[in-house]
């Protein structure tokens, strides 16, 4: 009943959280007033607040720090190393692909690795499939099923039309599985997040075109670093005895 009590929690502040834009815009400014702002300070306030929320509501459920149980509490300087070697094909694949025209801001910065990356991996891995699969006892599949749709919504204003929709919503839902996937083999939410970071990063500062689904040439290089990463989670999974999803695909019995 513990674990059925606390899935309950943790679904429905992650809801409420994911329309929490809705609060700012008719509560906090208003419609109009919400609409007219900067696209990056609306997605600011909200992220940010989300984040917040997180780390409180994680505090307040487990009674102690959260960091250690949404997977930030360590492995900050491996993830980023990991996450930066994975990506290095991006960085020189779309860099030979716009003749390495260089376009960087501290903006672009910001929105890559901090209210992509950070904010996105913490919310939807890190709290919602991290807390259902290792404290309330989901399967990997139930466990990614969530996170991974909303995941997909989030995404689908990339599409123009509704072909374009059904690729974004599978590419991007597809790709939070398989994020999840990395961040239960690694245990270390770091490198997902900095992963995340630094695929959008690259992908930005040479103004690559096109939705997330990306073209041939994009994604040949894209898929070198997944494939990649794939290998490497394989390799450490298999050196760890973790491979197997035996218990853990419908029902983690190893839950805490």
């Amino acid at each position: 009943m513990k674990k059925l009590r606390l899935s309950v929690i943790v679904i429905l502040i992650f809801i409420t959280m994911h329309y929490l834009k809705y609060f700012f815009g008719y509560v906090i400014f208003g419609k109009m007033t919400w609409n007219a702002m900067d696209e990056d300070l609306m997605l600011s306030m909200v992220n940010y607040s989300q984040v917040a929320i997180v780390l409180v509501a994680t505090w307040m459920l487990f009674k102690k720090a959260p960091f250690g149980i949404l997977g930030i509490g360590n492995g900050f300087f491996s993830g980023l190393l990991w996450a930066f070697l994975f990506t290095i094909p991006m960085f020189l694949g779309y860099g030979f692909l716009s003749d390495f025209h260089l376009s960087l801001s501290l903006a672009t910065v910001h929105r890559d690795m901090i209210l992509a990356g950070f904010y996105e991996e913490l919310v939807f891995r890190g709290f919602l499939f991290g807390i259902l699969f290792w404290y309330c006892g989901w399967g990997f599949v139930p466990a990614v099923l969530i996170p991974s749709v909303f995941f997909g919504i989030g995404h689908l204003y990339q599409a123009e039309t509704f072909t374009q929709g059904i690729a974004v919503f599978l590419f991007t839902a597809l790709g939070g599985a398989g994020f999840a996937w990395f961040y239960m083999i690694w245990r270390n939410l770091w490198l997902v997040i900095f992963l995340h970071g630094f695929m959008d990063l690259s992908w930005s500062m040479f103004s690559m075109q096109g939705n997330v689904t990306g073209n041939l040439y994009v994604n040949i290089f894209r898929f070198i670093t997944i494939g990649i990463v794939i290998a490497f989670t394989l390799r450490k999974a298999i050196a760890e005895k973790s491979l197997s999803m035996k218990g853990k695909v419908w029902v983690n019995s190893e839950a805490k």
